[in-house]
């Protein structure tokens, strides 16, 4: 795709909006700050009752990926798309049928994309998540024509089979990941595609340090953490490093934002452990609302592990914009967070699954103001010189033109698709 051509920009994402991924948010916006026409297409409705505020800032129009319903139209595209692209059309009926069933739905709705993709006149195709997502970004690319690419983040990357994994990196125009971790951990399953590294960004206006209050004079420090209530999250340590601080005799309140699967285990441990006046789960907040969150706090913690089931985090989105802030953080050293907190520079890290070492930093950072004052300007500094969202934006401006591609490894690219 030629960025200064006028064929728009497609963008393939699971659900539209979703309350969770403000880092799909904030980089559609940034496409668009830069005068890309753009065209969103969602492979399902939206279930959060609440969205961000920003999402009405989006400009570019969204289509529905349907899943079956309108069988009709489906056969029409299908048969359109057979006629006018005979080879790409079978070999996509053919990787989708030695994927079974499920792969007999993507073809099916995979076909009905890749016609929307040419009356749209789109040039490039850019999915985010690299499981179900890209399986049916693979199919429309080959049955159009329209070349893809793929930004892959964690669960999509740590729960998929590594040949699965193999084939859309070797098909795709190029991938970028949102750590060095993740890198490596493709380019060590596929060594001759295109990976790329590209941070998540932040918008360091809207999250910036002047926002902050800090917590009244009477109330006690407040400890925040933001995100899924999943087992990857850590947020049971996080709950145990609490009771130790209080056992301690100090006074704090934690509220902890997000929702998942883990809230009602959550809410008995509080019960179970006296923290009920003490700990808060505050559901599903819009942006405006952990704005508020992160403007009382003391310190933001990010206590993530790796689950047993291998997934996990990269960097937390949640995490840079905390840091955005100016917020003092603790951190758990898994995956890519390391990459962005350095332990005693620009905040603590600690052990997974460890509350003990995580309610010593915590402690650490309440008795010394001074030092979560320089933690918390570090912090700022480090996402304005490697986490800003226009500068990553750029990475993915000049991965879509093609020069930048493909160079001396198109060789390599083609034999690979």
């Amino acid at each position: 795709m030629n960025m200064h051509s006028s064929a728009p920009l497609g963008v393939l994402v699971r659900v539209w909006p979703k309350l969770s991924e403000t880092f799909i948010l904030e980089e559609i916006l940034g496409l668009e700050r830069r005068g890309l026409a753009l065209r969103l297409y969602a492979l399902d409705a939206p279930t959060d009752d609440v969205t961000h505020d920003a999402v009405a800032r989006v400009r570019s129009p969204v289509a529905r990926v349907p899943s079956g319903h309108t069988l009709r139209e489906m056969l029409a595209r299908h048969a359109s798309l057979a006629v006018s692209e005979p080879i790409g059309y079978l070999q996509s009926l053919g990787q989708a049928l030695r994927r079974g069933q499920g792969g007999w739905r993507d073809f099916l709705r995979a076909g009905w994309l890749a016609a929307q993709l040419r009356r749209d006149g789109v040039g490039h195709l850019h999915v985010h998540f690299i499981n179900g997502p890209t399986d049916i970004a693979q199919l429309a690319s080959r049955m159009s024509g329209i070349p893809f690419s793929i930004s892959a983040h964690a669960k999509d990357i740590y729960l998929s089979r590594p040949a699965d994994l193999r084939r859309k990196l070797n098909a795709a125009r190029f991938t970028v990941t949102c750590t060095e971790a993740n890198r490596a951990t493709l380019a060590a399953i596929a060594p001759r595609a295109a990976i790329r590294l590209m941070y998540h960004g932040v918008d360091r206006e809207v999250f910036h340090p002047s926002r902050r209050t800090g917590p009244q004079e009477q109330d006690a420090p407040l400890i925040v953490a933001v995100g899924r209530l999943r087992a990857k999250k850590g947020l049971d340590t996080l709950l145990e490093a609490c009771r130790l601080l209080h056992q301690r005799g100090k006074r704090v309140r934690c509220e902890i934002v997000g929702y998942g699967e883990e809230h009602d285990a959550l809410a008995d441990h509080i019960l179970r452990t006296g923290l009920a006046g003490h700990v808060h789960l505050a559901g599903k907040l819009a942006r405006d609302q952990v704005l508020e969150r992160y403007s009382r706090a003391t310190v933001f913690v990010q206590p993530s592990r790796i689950a047993a089931d291998g997934d996990r985090d990269g960097i937390p989105n949640v995490l840079l914009e905390a840091m955005a802030m100016g917020l003092p953080v603790v951190a758990t050293r898994v995956s890519g967070i390391p990459e962005l907190v350095r332990d005693g520079v620009n905040g603590l890290l600690v052990e997974p699954d460890a509350p003990l070492a995580l309610a010593n930093g915590i402690e650490r950072l309440l008795q010394s103001p001074e030092l979560a004052a320089a933690f918390g300007r570090r912090a700022r500094a480090t996402v304005a010189k490697a986490f800003d969202n226009d500068a990553n934006l750029r990475t993915l401006m000049q991965l879509l033109e093609p020069s930048h591609v493909c160079g001396t490894h198109c060789d390599l690219l083609e034999a690979a698709r």
